[in-house]
């Protein structure tokens, strides 16, 4: 009888342990560049100052991916890009959030499936109108990017652009003459407005396609070899999540005005 009363205390305390484990699981580190205000966007009190949770598309996407592994996150938006891809490299942080594809980066950095795919533009002042059917046509003018921030999917490295730090920045030069145009996805400058910034209702500013771009997609990457195991994971959730139809609704709540590609 005691042996028995033994063996049931001996399961019932292995049981404990690994719930107790279980619970005890770290959540995942993500962090994102903090700029492009249609996936990660801070939220204000009514006093206007900034509060430290944020929100936004990739946020919410990634919550949901993590929710279906029965995992938890822990959202880091306070650094800058670059810093952000430095923490992920060396170990620090988990993933980053956000991420295009580029040959460089991918020597560095493993990716997961793609859930977000984006349209590739062309902005410039109403007064001083881009014609660019290519390529070659579009380096007759002067453009200008963001710092960290990747072009190859136009067909240009960083160097060739006037890079700004941020978005306010990157309208001051455009309008400031220091460069014909300026580069960016569709649905990142329609979603200022969720902040009070309506670029594209900006009586100067107009945009055309980049025809000759490839679409760019959002990925979470982690650093090279550090999260095999955790990064399919993350990939059968992720799918699951595009599959449900979870990703699109979400897409459809943070932006109304342009339709959801995974």
């Amino acid at each position: 009888m005691m042996r028995l009363v033994t063996k049931m205390l001996a399961v019932c305390l292995l049981l404990v342990l690994r719930v107790s484990h279980a619970q005890a699981v770290d959540p995942i580190r993500v962090c994102g560049d903090p700029n492009p205000v249609d996936w990660m966007t801070p939220e204000q009190r009514k006093d206007h100052y900034q509060t430290y949770r944020i929100s936004g598309i990739s946020i919410e996407i990634v919550k949901a991916t993590f929710k279906v592994m029965g995992r938890s996150g822990t959202f880091i938006g306070s650094l800058p890009w670059n810093r952000c891809l430095s923490e992920v490299e060396n170990g620090n942080v988990e993933f980053a959030m956000g991420a295009y594809f580029n040959e460089a980066r991918s020597e560095i950095f493993d990716y997961s499936i793609h859930y977000n795919t984006l349209t590739p533009q062309i902005f410039y002042l109403k007064s001083k109108p881009v014609i660019a059917a290519d390529l070659s046509e579009l380096r007759h003018y002067r453009g200008c990017g963001l710092i960290g921030s990747s072009y190859s999917h136009y067909g240009l490295k960083e160097d060739e652009l006037d890079l700004a730090t941020g978005y306010d920045s990157l309208l001051r030069r455009l309008r400031a003459g220091r460069c014909d145009y300026f580069l960016e996805e569709l649905e990142v400058i329609s979603n200022f407005k969720k902040i009070g910034k309506n670029i594209l209702a900006e009586p100067d500013i107009d945009h055309i396609n980049a025809p000759w771009a490839s679409a760019p997609s959002r990925y979470l990457i982690t650093g090279k070899g550090r999260n095999s195991k955790l990064l399919e994971q993350v990939n059968h959730a992720l799918e699951a999540v595009i599959k449900s139809g979870t990703a699109k609704k979400i897409w459809d709540v943070q932006i109304q005005n342009v339709p959801y590609k995974p």
